[in-house]
């Protein structure tokens, strides 16, 4: 799949930006953990908030920066996740794995933001400075770059309910019945989304690769 190939070019991307390793990528032995803290944050223990946060923000910060495709506006939206959940975890009863539900809150966030800037279009072009490890061979950190740069173009060629979908499957290894439950639709529907973006992503990839070979889409001279 054209999306691997993209991941397999970005070995050196940064904790908040690493891309999941497919459906069995999302981290579950921190559960019992995190539903400990919802248990105590339900009943008034406000230092239960800090321990969540510091426990969820990698995930959430990578899983909002594939869902937006700007890292500058996921500063932001991690404080409006967070504001959101602090509310919202008052009535997590436990019925669902607690990052299930935590991916609902980025979701309903995510998506707010994707539809507010498809109607500013002028303000999903900003990108930031790119961060490099000292480390990191340049031709190396330049294919990462590369690699990154096409993914979210061929993401931003998606519809949030798509895009969506396909960053919880491709990125966060979340099964349909779990992304369902989390967006508030019928496993059927997940499937038919994740099918519909996956082929509108490889379409994407194929434009986007073949406009950066030597003569453009239609091969070398």
């Amino acid at each position: 799949m054209i999306f691997r190939e993209a991941q397999a070019l970005a070995p050196a991307a940064s904790p908040e930006e690493r891309p999941g390793q497919g459906p069995s990528s999302p981290p579950t032995s921190d559960e019992p953990q995190l539903q400990s803290l919802v248990r105590r944050l339900q009943e008034g223990d406000t230092t239960a908030f800090e321990h969540l946060y510091e426990l969820t923000r990698v995930d959430a910060a990578r899983t909002l920066r594939h869902l937006v495709g700007n890292r500058v506006d996921v500063e932001d939206l991690l404080q409006e996740v967070y504001l959101r959940l602090l509310t919202a975890v008052k009535g997590f009863r436990g019925e669902s794995r607690f990052r299930t539900f935590f991916y609902r809150v980025c979701s309903n966030v995510a998506l707010s933001h994707l539809r507010w800037k498809r109607r500013r279009p002028e303000d999903s072009v900003a990108e930031p400075p790119e961060q490099e490890s000292p480390d990191e061979d340049p031709e190396r950190a330049a294919s990462r770059r590369q690699a990154a740069r096409l993914v979210e173009a061929a993401l931003e060629k998606l519809k949030p309910k798509k895009r969506i979908v396909f960053v919880y499957y491709e990125l966060c290894g979340m099964s349909p019945d779990e992304i369902a439950e989390t967006v508030g639709s019928s496993p059927n529907t997940v499937r038919s989304r994740l099918h519909h973006a996956r082929l509108e992503f490889n379409e994407a990839m194929q434009r986007l690769l073949a406009t950066r070979r030597p003569g453009g889409p239609h091969g070398a001279p």
